[in-house]
């Protein structure tokens, strides 16, 4: 009796007779595709390195739902452990974010359980909570959230493009781009004098100043001694200064604003006219 074809489709009402040549290529497809996600050192993965979906493990010490997010701490296999795995499948340790991962971070594809390996979201555009500190300022961009796993942080500057947010204060849904952080912004500021003195011949000036945006005279901070951690601004060790009235600032990976450049001056009084001859 010739056979028929082992692969053949049932239509409805057939009865089902399952030929032993098909039973065991579904077995073996089966084999293959679990063997194929244990195996995280096994074939390359063009498509998920270039689409960027990497493999992460759950190092948190907690079961994780999906679009957590993690720190990326350091590969699974390094080079000179395992030079061909470490090319061919990206993989890495991932934690609570801290913030040494300022920048360097991935959102869950999928529920973790600790110690488990699954997919994320390494770059591109992915659906991800964030936390929005307020509606006065507006922000662009967002980072991780030191020790949180369920939400990024709304910044000024950080490693995701906010794209889209529901809208109004606290956690919220938003859809954003992963990828390299911002470099910083050097913006112009407006400054204020509110306290210190002038200094003289025996003291420095100890000026404080409220800083604001120029365009909108939205106070960003107030009271900044700007000779103190971590702005930058240096003052001579005695003398008349002149307060500042603008200066340039950026905000660092903390979301601090940070005083660069102002525009205090040495006060220089002309020297006397003897009216004699030199």
């Amino acid at each position: 009796m010739a056979m028929g074809d082992p692969m053949r489709k049932v239509r409805t009402g057939d009865k089902l007779r399952i030929p032993a040549t098909t039973f065991n290529a579904f077995i073996d497809t089966t084999r293959a595709f679990q063997a194929s996600q244990r195996n995280i050192s096994s074939t390359p993965q063009s498509a998920t390195r270039s689409s960027g979906i990497i493999l992460v493990r759950n190092d948190s010490g907690k079961g994780l739902s999906r679009y957590s997010v993690l720190g990326i701490e350091e590969p699974i296999i390094t080079p000179k452990a395992k030079l061909d795995s470490f090319k061919n499948k990206v993989a890495v340790v991932g934690k609570t974010p801290g913030k040494d991962h300022v920048g360097k971070f991935v959102v869950l594809l999928e529920p973790l359980k600790s110690k488990a390996i699954g997919m994320a979201y390494g770059a591109g555009i992915c659906p991800v909570k964030i936390d929005v500190p307020d509606e006065k300022t507006e922000y662009l961009y967002a980072d991780i959230a030191d020790g949180k796993t369920d939400n990024l942080k709304a910044k000024r500057y950080g490693a995701a493009a906010i794209l889209w947010r529901e809208g109004g204060t606290g956690s919220q849904w938003a859809l954003v781009r992963l990828g390299l952080p911002m470099p910083t912004c050097i913006f112009p500021v407006k400054l204020k004098q509110v306290y210190g003195e002038q200094g003289d011949e025996k003291k420095p000036a100890t000026w404080t100043y409220d800083v604001s945006d120029p365009a909108t005279d939205d106070v960003l901070a107030e009271g900044v001694n700007p000779t103190s951690s971590p702005h930058q601004w240096k003052r001579p060790s005695v003398g008349y200064m002149i307060k500042a009235t603008a200066g340039y600032a950026h905000y660092d990976k903390d979301d601090k604003l940070v005083l660069g450049w102002i525009n205090e001056q040495v006060e220089q009084a002309s020297c006397e006219d003897t009216g004699g001859t030199y």
